[in-house]
């Protein structure tokens, strides 16, 4: 399949402000809309390849302003710089968690292989019961890793796809057209 040289996206806006902002939503006069056109936007593009975007806004012909273009741009790249911000926060706390539990889970892992060591060396319980012991207190230890592991492994994985999104949005070629 053929990667394409770029993506054109057109959204219909009743108004600019639902650019930033869900729309009001009113299922019984057909707005059923729940989304910011920007939420929209970044939900069409997930599963793009990654290639520039061109986004079409469509507004009513009272939206038209002389600046508008120079108003809209530098309002997207603020809101795109707040949430590459927030992205960069949540990564950062979340490798912070990630290198907490470790430890803790190392340690405890140290402890339980030394335990299942001493288990392993006392003969007062039943053969069955030794074993039973033993190896619950590995299976403990390695069970204890798990979400460090996923933390530092895995969950990272949607933030740099987000951050992806927002890097390639604020480098969006935006055009305007307006209907009556």
């Amino acid at each position: 399949m053929k990667k394409p040289a770029s993506i054109d996206v057109t959204l219909e806006l009743r108004r600019l402000a639902d650019l930033y902002t869900a729309p009001d939503y009113d299922p019984l006069h057909g707005h059923a809309e729940e989304l910011s056109g920007l939420d929209r936007l970044m939900n069409e593009l997930r599963s793009q390849p990654r290639v520039p975007v061109r986004a079409r806004l469509v507004l009513p012909a009272s939206e038209r302003t002389p600046d508008l273009d120079v108003r809209c741009r530098s309002a997207l790249r603020a809101v795109l710089e707040r949430r590459l911000e927030r992205n960069r926060n949540d990564a950062l706390s979340l490798r912070q968690e990630g290198y907490a539990t470790l430890w803790r889970g190392l340690l405890f892992l140290a402890v339980c292989l030394l335990g299942s060591r001493i288990m392993a060396e006392v003969t007062l319980l039943p053969g069955f019961m030794e074993r039973f012991l033993d190896e619950g207190l590995v299976i403990a230890g390695w069970v204890a890793l798990w979400y460090p592991l996923d933390v530092l492994l895995y969950q990272w994985w949607p933030l740099a796809r987000e951050r992806n999104l927002y890097e390639r949005l604020r480098d969006l070629q935006l055009d305007f057209a307006y209907q009556d």
